[in-house]
């Protein structure tokens, strides 16, 4: 559709003055500009008359906020470091790396170099054929919006939780991302990067945002397994934590209902791959401590905001002893040889002097697998115990494994195999 700006201008003027009754939609199906560009036309009415607006000042001239030549080449070669990158992130970088950096203040003075509009970006953008991943919205046909939510009054009271895969180094690994997101700022508080999302990904970032704020009144998640047992609706271990924490665990029923975090994983999807670059990050374990310490923070002064009201609803952890909370409890009995079994291995209780604490044969006791180091202690009667690692009494389970036989031929098979051996075994015996 050819766009009719006169039209435009004055449907604009008539609506500002109250003259007629006319949606943005409507002028814009008229006139075919968007409903961005007709908000933009609606500020300039008010300002100027129709006339002035139809013949731009500059009619012929170059702007004199034009960029010369040499800083668009300058922009275009720095711009190589950064194939795939959005126009927002590709100015802040710009801004950040050159601009503002010292060590490149000769470079800014050398080209002339100065600090940019998004618009300029978004031009150089059109102009040099360059892809930007994000896609802006649009407000054409003036769609109708869902309300949003509006968000926690304060800190603490709701927490969000989510695991996203991505290829965050662009080797073709996937590795999940465990975040927390408190819905009163939009601020990212915790994060860790594990293979898959796993019970060991939450338990990382939950301890990273109670050490670091305290602990929060409730925290949404959708129904991972990991947080919610969908036989019987128990709690999981990661459950019965947060349970034992006094924090309310919340579940939403579809990934629409968690829709903030999943926009702020986006976020971060959209960022983390030109400044794991930037930064110079090479592992994943580098890349965990680096997004904690300082890449959260350089988020959230981005896209962060202020809560309604000041006071926070975190409750510090004072003297909370978090390792006997994240840690896996399950019920045993005590065995011959006053010893447990946890995954196969055998632990004897111990005093903390490091003599044997014998138990009755068949007592019942709580043994608690620490999360983060996997070491084992025994609760009972309001007593923690620690074990020692019986070495040497490992099963190995491949000597269990019980050979399937699916049909005659593979009993066949199997038969002629163990003849084989009977006869090498009696030619060598």
């Amino acid at each position: 559709m050819i766009k009719n700006k006169k039209k435009a201008l004055e449907l604009l003027k008539q609506k500002n003055n109250g003259e007629i009754k006319i949606t943005f939609s409507e002028i814009s199906n008229q006139t075919g500009y968007s409903r961005m560009h007709l908000n933009r036309l609606i500020k300039e009415v008010e300002k100027k008359d129709i006339d002035n607006l139809l013949v731009h000042g500059l009619t012929g001239k170059n702007s004199n906020n034009s960029a010369p030549s040499q800083e668009i080449e300058y922009i275009k070669n720095f711009k190589n470091q950064y194939p795939v990158i959005s126009i927002s992130q590709f100015m802040d970088i710009y801004h950040e790396d050159v601009i503002w950096n010292k060590a490149k203040q000769n470079d800014v003075k050398k080209y002339n170099l100065k600090v940019r509009s998004e618009s300029f970006f978004q031009q150089l953008y059109k102009r040099e054929g360059w892809k930007s991943p994000v896609k802006h919205k649009s407000f054409k046909n003036d769609s109708n919006q869902h309300p949003l939510r509006d968000p926690s009054p304060r800190r603490g009271i709701l927490i969000m939780t989510d695991g996203t895969p991505h290829d965050w180094f662009g080797n073709g690994k996937l590795f999940s991302l465990h975040m927390t997101l408190d819905d009163a700022t939009d601020e990212i508080l915790s994060g860790w990067f594990m293979p898959t999302e796993c019970q060991l990904g939450y338990c990382y970032t939950f301890k990273i945002m109670f050490e670091k704020y305290g602990l929060p009144q409730s925290i949404y998640s959708d129904r991972t397994t990991i947080l919610w047992n969908q036989k019987d609706g128990e709690l999981t271990q990661v459950g019965r934590m947060l349970d034992e924490l006094g924090i309310e665990l919340i579940y939403a029923n579809t990934p629409q209902a968690k829709g903030k975090i999943e926009n702020k994983n986006k976020v971060v999807q959209n960022r983390l791959l030109n400044d794991i670059k930037r930064f110079n990050i090479k592992t994943y374990d580098e890349l965990n401590k680096w997004f904690n310490d300082y890449y959260i923070d350089y988020l959230n002064k981005k896209f962060s905001y202020p809560p309604l009201e000041e006071e926070t609803d975190f409750i510090p952890l004072d003297n909370t002893d978090l390792s006997t909370i994240m840690c896996i409890k399950v019920d045993r009995k005590i065995l011959n040889g006053n010893m447990i079994s946890i995954n196969n291995n055998y632990y004897i209780p111990i005093n903390s002097d490091g003599s044997d604490f014998v138990f009755y044969k068949g007592t019942t006791i709580e043994a608690w697998q620490d999360v983060f180091t996997n070491d084992i202690r025994i609760f009972k009667n309001n007593k923690i115990y620690n074990t020692r690692k019986i070495e040497g009494h490992r099963v190995d389970m491949k000597k269990k494994e019980q050979k399937i036989i699916e049909d005659q031929k593979q009993l066949e098979i199997l038969l002629r195999e163990r003849d084989e051996r009977l006869k090498a075994r009696a030619k060598h015996s």
